[in-house]
This record gives structure tokens, sequence and C-alpha cells, in this order.
């Protein structure tokens, strides 16, 4: 694809005047189930924590009509000051539609994120995974767990050593939990809430 192909209401997005590097042609909404469609097999959702905080449910419709991409793409614009409870709903919904999520804390940044997805978009799922998730994994670890509220970077780190990976977390039990000291019921609580409660309640 030569272009970034976009819904036409996208054209109201900020980060769009951000792209540089190559041109978004606008299409008709309903011709295009994701919001940025940056290859033939890679297909974008944008979502800003301030839309999530005021349409809580609209996220988890667009997520189950968007379809079968070789490469779903969940990108968050974080865009509140106290982004944790918005971004747990976001990171949840990435996690559990199946979708890599991309945090961008500026306009310019998202942008980039656009502009990186449609110049690998020949280069194959793993390369394009290694160049958009380039960092220390422990790290991003980190970062999600400690959006769940009443977990701290110590929690975080905890859970981390304890479980190794993001999968065995969500697998835990509060019983394994429990184990982890420092974790207190209130937080095994918190945890196995958001972890294991259903994506879609009428699902």
């Amino acid at each position: 694809m030569q272009a970034i192909v976009a819904k036409a209401r996208q054209q109201q997005n900020p980060i769009v005047n951000c792209v540089r590097s190559t041109h978004v042609d606008f299409v008709e909404d309903t011709d295009l189930k994701p919001d940025f469609l940056v290859g033939p097999e890679t297909a974008v959702i944008f979502i800003s924590l301030q839309f999530q905080r005021l349409h809580q449910e609209y996220l988890n419709g667009r997520v189950k009509s968007l379809g079968d991409f070789r490469n779903r793409v969940l990108l968050c614009r974080v865009d509140l000051d106290q982004p944790e409870e918005a971004l747990e709903q976001v990171t949840l919904t990435a996690f559990h539609g199946k979708l890599s999520l991309l945090l961008a804390w500026t306009d310019a940044e998202a942008a980039a994120y656009l502009e990186t997805l449609h110049r690998f978009q020949s280069k194959g799922a793993e390369a394009l995974r290694s160049r958009v998730t380039q960092g220390d994994n422990r790290a991003r670890l980190l970062e999600v767990l400690t959006t769940i509220k009443g977990v701290n970077k110590s929690d975080a780190a905890l859970l981390a050593s304890q479980f190794g990976s993001f999968a065995q977390i969500t697998r835990a039990t509060e019983k394994e939990f429990l184990r982890c000291s420092g974790i207190g019921d209130k937080k095994v609580k918190q945890l196995t809430s958001v972890l294991h409660k259903p994506f879609f309640p009428n699902g």
C-alpha cells in the first residue's frame, strides 16, 4: 500500500497532521472497519483515554466488529493527567481482544507509530513486532500491572518475579497470589477481579 487509509472521521484527529513520511487517504466510514489501515493485513483502532472515559462501551464494540486481520493494533493516546482507570480498561480490552497495544503520550508519537507500521507492512508479523515493541519486556510488564488500581511498582515487581510473565499472572489463583509476600487480601481481590472478569459482559 502506497498510503495509509483512514476513516473519513479521522480527518479531525490531530495525529493525522503529524504524519509526515507518507500520505493519508480518507474513505467513507462504512467502507473501512479499522480507523487506519496501514497495510493489507495491519488494522489499527485508535482511542484516546479522554474518549474512553466518556464512552466506556465504545471500544468493546469496535473490537468486536474489527474482523480478521493478521496484525490487529490498538493505538491509545494517553491524554489524561490521571490515566490509571481508563488505561486499565483499554489494556484489558486489548489483551482479551488479542490486539497489540501501543501507547502514545503525544500526537507526534502516535503518528510515528502509524508511519512505522506502514513502513514495515511487508516485513511480516515478527519484524513488525520487534520494531514496535523494542525495549525491556519486564519494564512493559511492570507498566501494565501498575495500571491495576492498588498495585504499586513494588507489587508489580514482586508479581513479575514470582510468575515470570503476564500470561502466568492472568492464570494465577487467589491462593497463588496470597503466597506473594506483601500482596494482601484486598490487592488479591482486585487482581482477580480485573484479570478474571469476562471481557464482554453480555457476550
